[in-house]
């Protein structure tokens, strides 16, 4: 490969596979004239942000093209200058690997002709040794140690649930370019500050879904990006001033973060997690009352919680019946029944039926708590029981939207007397049957044997 010539003064230099040119210069005309694509008008903003700011925050709904202008940025940069690195980090290989990278090659192949180079099937692009763009995970802060470069990028996506170690030493590279995008999930760390107390260094934006081009045009435009039935189903599961709400589909951090049982950035980081399910298997179920209302069965062994079962209905005795199969057949060591209402009655049914092996714990919501100096009633204490699991990352859940919802919405104060108390059922949108159940799993005994409680 011939030497680059030397570039004209106040100029970056090009990459040596390509001559410079406005449209690599510039990279929203990169985007249109070489990839042949068409941002809308905020990764168009995104786009000049990365060219014209040396930090870039960009907070948005889910499905509003993040990723797709990072990975066009990535491109842009490495054949905009020479030398150049650009490194994208995140805090799962299915974020980095699956959709950033994706994205990438998918560019890429658009333009291979044009651009050069060689794509790996790794998270890998190489135009020679000084000049590629790679990605991996954050597992590690020595992962991206020694990535220096007079020109070099670094994106960081879901940078809100990024460990703080990993920013500080992405900060330690002195990048040219820092581009982090996230979702509003979480009230602390860089990501949130950027947005915040640190606003005034970042180049920051916002995206909203009434913002993206199928809300827009009220149709799909852009198969893949949030749409106006995505939109209703969320409103409907969770409420329009709900943190779920607010975070997935307006972009904006909720304000009342800080007075949730369980934060979202907690609830949706658990529904990525992986663990091994380990200890007794508890068996809880939340017995429905009305004609909305479901009658949810989750199953959690140690920091695994899964939902096994749910139906609309009253029918005490098919839920009985389902019950008693499950539990003889899986060697569950704990069943949780709610006792109010119907679901006394398949207390009473199950009951009759004597489970084999089953230690059956009848559960009343509005009864003393265990610790009553702390909690108001029952209720609270699994509640905060759960929040603590939680909060400790040791909880893996089902990726489920009513679930992450309702668990990320209930609301907690302090009493008079100095015990918490949770938000009443008649302040939420829905009655959180998901989140009762999980939470229900807490109310196992500890005696005997280790129960996880």
């Amino acid at each position: 490969m011939p030497k680059p010539k030397k570039p004209a003064k106040g100029r970056a230099e090009a990459s040596p596979s390509r001559p410079e040119s406005e449209n690599f210069q510039d990279p929203v005309r990169f985007v249109t004239e070489v990839l042949k694509e068409k941002p809308y008008d905020k990764q168009v903003e995104i786009l000049r942000a990365v060219k014209d700011h040396r930090r870039v925050s960009v907070v948005g709904c889910n499905g509003s093209g993040k990723d797709w202008a990072s990975a066009r940025a990535v491109l842009w940069w490495v054949h905009s200058r020479y030398p150049a690195k650009a490194i994208v980090t995140g805090p799962t290989s299915r974020q980095v690997d699956d959709i950033v990278w994706n994205e990438i090659r998918y560019a890429y192949i658009q333009a291979q002709d044009q651009l050069g180079g060689h794509m790996y099937r790794t998270s890998r692009y190489q135009i020679d040794d000084q000049t590629f763009a790679l990605g991996f995970t954050s597992d590690s802060p020595f992962n991206i140690q020694g990535f220096h470069s007079p020109n070099l990028l670094v994106v960081i996506t879901e940078a809100h649930a990024v460990h703080q170690s990993y920013i500080d030493a992405v900060r330690r590279l002195n990048p040219t370019r820092l581009l982090m995008t996230g979702n509003p999930f979480k009230p602390s760390g860089t990501f949130y500050d950027s947005h915040h107390s640190q606003r005034h260094l970042y180049k920051t934006i916002q995206i909203s879904a009434f913002d993206t081009p199928n809300i827009k045009a009220n149709r799909i435009v852009v198969p893949g990006m949030i749409t106006t039935q995505d939109i209703e189903d969320r409103k409907e599961d969770w409420g329009e001033d709900t943190p779920m709400y607010i975070g997935s589909v307006l972009g904006e951090f909720p304000e009342n973060l800080d007075l949730i049982v369980v934060p979202l950035w907690a609830a949706t980081e658990a529904a990525k997690r992986e663990m091994e399910p380990e200890g007794p298997v508890i068996l809880a179920c939340d017995v429905a009352r009305f004609g909305h209302d479901k009658t949810v069965v989750v199953r959690r062994q140690g920091p695994v919680a899964k939902i096994i079962w749910r139906v609309r209905g009253h029918d005490t005795m098919a839920i009985s019946g389902f019950l008693k199969a499950y539990c003889d057949e899986n060697k569950v060591d704990v069943l949780v029944v709610d006792d109010t209402g119907i679901g006394a009655g398949v207390v009473d049914r199950l009951r009759e039926l004597k489970l084999e092996r089953t230690r059956l714990v009848p559960f009343i919501a509005g009864q003393r708590a265990h610790d009553s100096t702390h909690y108001a009633n029952r209720t609270t204490e699994v509640w905060w029981l759960m929040r603590k699991q939680y909060l400790s990352e040791d909880m893996s859940t089902d990726n489920d939207a009513a679930l992450i919802g309702q668990v990320s919405s209930r609301e907690y104060q302090f009493e008079s007397d100095g015990r918490i108390s949770l938000q009443s059922k008649e302040k939420l949108n829905r009655s959180p049957d998901e989140a009762d159940a999980l939470a229900m799993t807490f109310a196992a005994p500890q005696g005997g044997v280790k129960i996880w409680v």
